[in-house]
């Protein structure tokens, strides 16, 4: 009898293993749901027009206007671009998904205002993780070890991120004539890492940078919890 129940409890443990495993590194639209799609109030970096939450065990390594570089504990770097001209104006999300990337989602918010995308490239033995929300893009190179926690994290950010719309409209109007020569879509993926490595080589001193003045962060702030149901 005590074998039989022995059995029993190896096979539901491993049974529930499994479970958790594919819940925490596959499904991916599961994140998107609970984390992306959530409207929390977490901030604790404020720009000048913006402002959004970075997780626990990130921290910017360089700031350059509305480009910035993270790093975790894992030595990941996460270039975050905010496309302030983009939200400005409204521009229309045209991403279509990709049945040939190993993961492609486009994102809408349950009312409507909010859009994006998750797009994960498969580069050899590594992952390029591409991700847009709200007009904030994301880029991190990955390997499928850290590939849930690079999703998290991303997720945390995009969906914390908001607008000061008085403050933009006055910098966006100082500088209309530069912005109208921009071309970057936001909306469109690059699929490869190139343009992303050369960022990071470029940029990455080493050395972690002081905020700007305008930025504030709150420690204190306590990461999401995530639970299944």
């Amino acid at each position: 009898m005590r074998k039989k129940m022995l059995i029993l409890i190896i096979t539901a443990f491993f049974m529930c293993g499994c479970s958790i495993e594919k819940i925490v590194v596959n499904d991916y639209d599961k994140l998107i749901h609970r984390i992306l799609l959530s409207n929390h109030r977490l901030k604790n970096n404020v720009f000048e027009g913006y402002s959004y939450y970075i997780p626990r065990g990130l921290k910017i390594l360089h700031r350059e206007e509305d480009n910035s570089l993270l790093t975790d504990q894992y030595n990941h770097t996460y270039y975050v671009y905010v496309d302030v001209v983009s939200y400005y104006n409204k521009v229309e999300n045209t991403y279509h998904e990709d049945k040939s990337s190993y993961y492609s989602k486009k994102i809408v918010s349950k009312d409507g205002k909010k859009s994006g995308y998750l797009e994960i490239n498969q580069i050899k033995d590594k992952y390029f993780v591409e991700a847009v929300y709200n007009y904030v893009k994301i880029e991190v190179y990955t390997s499928q070890e850290y590939l849930s926690d690079v999703v998290v994290n991303i997720c945390q950010i995009l969906s914390s991120t908001k607008y000061n719309h008085k403050v933009l409209a006055t910098i966006i109007g100082d500088k209309v004539l530069d912005y109208k020569e921009e071309s970057f879509n936001i909306f469109t993926t690059k699929k490869s890492n190139t343009n992303y490595l050369d960022y990071i080589e470029k940029y990455d001193s080493g050395a972690v940078t002081k905020h700007n003045e305008e930025s504030k962060t709150d420690e204190d702030i306590l990461d999401i919890t995530i639970e299944d149901d």
